[in-house]
């Protein structure tokens, strides 16, 4: 993924998350959403390290067996590539200890572990009804 795409992904979804939840002082936010943008796309995209988003976790009270069999599955997935996302930044940041890699392998683990605590909170209040 290029430069320009990366920045126009992680942009998006900013604008998304300013739309859901219409801050107070959209000035700042802008300029906030490019810088973080940026950081993130130029430190993994010279490394050649990309990752999606995470999948959304149904809602355990009301989701179907079927909704939680796919982000069952979705969970997984996304945790395999996460973990060839991680190796990437591994290999990539050697000999850099505290790199921009760093923050974003450290980042990206918190963000898998969040990942699999929430959906087995999600999973167990399925089981539960």
């Amino acid at each position: 993924m290029g430069l320009f795409s990366c920045l126009q992904k992680h942009l998006h979804l900013h604008a998304n998350v300013l739309i859901e939840r219409k801050p107070t002082n959209m000035k700042k936010i802008p300029a906030l959403s490019i810088a973080i943008a940026l950081l993130l796309c130029t430190s993994a995209s010279k490394a050649g390290c990309v990752i999606n988003e995470p999948p959304a976790i149904p809602d355990g009270a009301t989701a179907t067996a079927q909704q939680m069999e796919e982000a069952q599955k979705l969970v997984k997935d996304y945790l395999a590539l996460t973990q060839d996302y991680l190796a990437c930044l591994e290999f990539e940041g050697k000999g850099k200890p505290n790199g921009p890699l760093t923050a974003l392998y450290n980042q990206q683990t918190e963000k898998m572990e969040r990942l699999a605590s929430d959906f087995n909170k999600q999973l167990k209040v399925f089981k539960s009804k």
